[in-house]
């Protein structure tokens, strides 16, 4: 379709040249003058441009801006030289844009072309906000109703709309299964739903669209009271990531029309992780990527709740491919995170593994722990150390964050994303850790699996005395203190520790990694060699009432 373009006033020899310009790239061009332009029965054009003849200018620019009619035409001034006043008086009368002679091809386009693309742009939004008024502001949330059978559907009219189904009664309500649920899959899940006792959150089906397409959404229940227990209704949430075109427009309301916004949030689609995983609540971040509890939405048990590791960036996939090895080959043991599944998603390597709740050593170290319950905590976090040792596999970030304890009592060792699969050499140079839990090697860069046995010697003397054996506010005197202090004997923070496991936490805060433990398998087995009960529900040492 040509786009007309109007020039109002005298034809001149400038003017024609500024009408060749855009005859010449396309545009349709018609001379008219001002009294033509202000009189009754003008064809609005797409775009005016308005020549510079006289003071009386400005007042027709602001007369047809005026107009109705007008109002949204975008329209330049031409002037025959620039000055500042006359540049000022001509958009301050309402125009939009302005030219000055001598009429520079480049120019006089990108001016031009500018101005219509943001009038493109003015009519999807008007066009947008009309359709959004009526989808969102006259019909509530798409969702459908069923008895308790699952043979009988009514829909509303927007999930009606959502389904391709138009308001002109080419939908004969009730449907049956067949008509709204996809494939045999998603009927045998709706069943399920439909036969279980308590809420249903999260869970995905397929839909069936008019053209007999699926449309992946989620199911919520919809409370409904005064409808009896043998009719159920679910809310429905569209599934998906938003499209090119759905993110251009995003940044198009949101730059010319803010208060459409509310619009535009109500159209948003809920993504899934891997079409699956549904993000429920960010549980922290790292450098190289962030942790949320998801849910699968296509798990109808008990155990829906998992972890999602996410990198920031493709290129943190290799560390996380890593950390997924290093968990399949723990696997499988109590003490350490089950990997669930890989899956990609938007390029990115993501982790899926099981979700451990309870609380971290860390928020536990502002109680008095009972001493049973030190000694548990403490012979679990070797005895998982000790596995991955068996396995070739140092942690390198034991710390109380990466500690959790579960209801049960159980003890499980989080964030393998710092460890390392040994191979030929013990000693890993690379510099990760967390600095009052480091070995004097660690922060040299030359980490092993010695330095796993230092960190656990600095958690025994922290939970066994209330403070660490190395700190300072300042990383550069913490730093010294690890290097070059011996730490103050447990006993002189704590009398009560009998001498034999005083003896074991110093020998793991030795400087020298030849005078420690070999692993942690050397080590539970000296400390249980001294301390036959240590660990168990019924050992107790004698100073324990």
């Amino acid at each position: 379709m040509t786009l007309r373009i109007v020039l109002a006033g005298e034809a001149t020899a400038a003017s024609r040249e500024l009408a060749a310009i855009l005859a010449g790239n396309g545009y349709e061009v018609d001379f008219v003058s001002l009294a033509e332009v202000l009189g009754e029965g003008f064809s609005i054009p797409d775009l005016m441009i308005v020549l510079d003849e006289s003071p009386e200018t400005y007042d027709a620019v602001h007369r047809l801006k005026s107009q109705e009619a007008f109002k949204e035409v975008p329209l330049i001034v031409t002037l025959d030289q620039f000055e500042a006043g006359a540049a000022a008086r001509a958009l301050e009368s309402g125009a939009d844009e302005f030219l000055v002679q001598p009429f520079r091809a480049a120019e006089v386009l990108a001016r031009v072309a500018v101005l219509l693309k943001l009038q493109d742009d003015r009519r999807l939004l008007v066009a947008s906000q009309e359709e959004f008024n009526l989808i969102f502001h006259q019909t509530p949330q798409p969702l459908f109703l069923c008895d308790r059978q699952g043979g009988s559907y009514t829909l509303n009219p927007t999930l009606a709309r959502l389904l391709g189904y138009g308001p002109k009664g080419d939908l004969n309500l009730p449907l049956a299964t067949a008509d709204l649920l996809y494939g045999p899959e998603d009927q045998e899940r709706l069943r399920q739903i439909l036969c279980r006792e308590g809420e249903v959150k999260h869970i995905k089906v397929h839909l069936k669209s008019r053209e007999g397409k699926a449309v992946p959404v989620l199911l919520n229940d919809v409370a409904l009271p005064s409808s009896g227990t043998e009719v159920h209704g679910f809310k429905v949430e569209p599934v998906g990531s938003p499209s090119t075109l759905k993110k251009a427009l995003r940044g198009l309301v949101e730059h010319l029309l803010p208060s459409a916004r509310d619009y535009l949030a109500l159209l948003q689609l809920t993504p899934l992780l891997g079409g699956r995983y549904e993000k429920i609540k960010k549980l922290g971040q790292g450098s190289f990527g962030e942790v949320w509890l998801v849910v699968d939405t296509e798990e109808m048990g008990p155990q829906r709740q998992y972890v999602a590791k996410i990198p920031f960036l493709k290129a943190a996939n290799v560390k996380f491919k890593k950390e997924a090895a290093i968990c399949e080959r723990l696997a499988p043991h109590p003490g350490v995170v089950g990997l669930v599944n890989t899956l990609e998603d938007d390029g990115r390597l993501i982790l899926i593994q099981e979700y451990a709740a309870g609380k971290t050593l860390a928020d536990m170290l502002g109680e008095e722990l009972p001493r049973p319950l030190v000694e548990r905590i403490v012979l679990q976090l070797i005895e998982v150390v000790a596995h991955a040792h068996r396995h070739q596999v140092m942690h390198r970030d034991i710390k109380p964050n990466n500690i959790i304890i579960q209801p049960d009592g159980v003890l499980k060792l989080l964030d393998f994303g710092a460890a390392k699969i040994l191979k030929d050499k013990d000693i890993s140079a690379t510099v990760v850790g967390s600095r009052p839990f480091m070995a004097p090697e660690q922060i040299m860069g030359e980490s092993e699996r010695r330095s796993d046995i230092w960190a656990i010697g600095v958690l025994m003397y922290l939970l066994y005395t209330g403070e660490l054996p190395f700190y300072s506010e300042v990383e550069k005197l913490l730093i010294d203190m690890i290097l070059e202090q011996e730490p103050i004997p447990p006993r002189e923070e704590n009398p009560e520790i009998p001498p034999p496991l005083e003896d074991i936490i110093l020998k793991c805060l030795k400087k020298k990694v030849e005078e420690r433990y070999p692993d942690a398998l050397a080590l539970r087995d000296d400390l249980l060699r001294q301390f036959p009960h240590y660990g168990t529900q019924t050992g107790r040492w004698p100073w324990i009432q």
